[in-house]
């Protein structure tokens, strides 16, 4: 089963547009599923199951999981990071 797609249409982000997560492991080796911008996440005892809530969560979206090549930190002290208007 192919979870990733790793082609992406290029154009903007729109407020409909399901979030883009990273899908790794953590120091602990455990899997972690991290929002790009800290909105959800979770930590899974399997990869099938981190793919599966971050397929799900995207949408099925093409090009919004990508598979982490180092370790992954799921921040659950902090309180998401929210962008300001106007910036990038």
């Amino acid at each position: 089963m192919n979870f990733l797609n790793e082609t992406s249409d290029g154009g903007s982000a729109s407020k409909q547009e399901p979030p883009s997560l990273i899908v790794g492991r953590d120091e602990a080796n455990h899997w972690v599923v991290v929002e790009a911008h800290g909105l959800c996440g979770g930590i899974f005892a399997t990869e099938a199951a981190a793919m599966r809530y971050a397929c799900e969560e995207s949408r099925g979206r093409a090009g919004a999981v990508r598979i982490a090549h180092h370790l992954v930190a799921l921040d659950l002290a902090s309180p998401p990071r929210r962008r300001a208007l106007g910036q990038s």
